[in-house]
């Protein structure tokens, strides 16, 4: 997990100071997998943050809640296997997480480009 400490130090303040506002993993490595992006947002269930996945395939969509725990297991696993970029959006700033092809892990901080969050939508099952 040391790679991603940035990023996971940087989502951990923005769920403590209320600012986070959704992830998001792109560039696949390979396109012919099918799996295009995911989507994390959080959701609050009976008193419990939870985080949705979204996983955007060609075809279809599949969905999958995780902990906080879980989430950055499967966010990790995510990036070293399938994915190049992740984007964690926050109301104080754009955390950019890229993965060269040697697995060497990069950051890029951008202005925000959420003032708001996003609004709740009933989570599908």
């Amino acid at each position: 997990m040391s790679e991603f400490k940035v990023l996971f130090e940087t989502l951990q303040r923005s769920l403590t100071n209320d600012e986070f506002v959704k992830l998001t993993l792109s560039k696949p490595m390979r396109k012919s997998e099918g799996l295009l992006n995911v989507y994390v947002r959080l959701f609050e269930i009976d008193g419990k943050s939870i985080f949705e996945l979204k996983y955007r395939h060609a075809e279809e969509n599949d969905f999958k809640q995780f902990s906080l725990e879980e989430v950055m297991s499967e966010i990790e696993k995510l990036l070293m296997e399938t994915f190049r970029t992740a984007t964690l959006f926050t109301l104080s700033e754009d955390l950019i997480v890229m993965v060269s092809k040697k697995k060497l892990v990069s950051y890029r901080d951008n202005a925000p480009s959420f003032r708001n969050k996003l609004p709740e939508i009933p989570i599908q099952s």
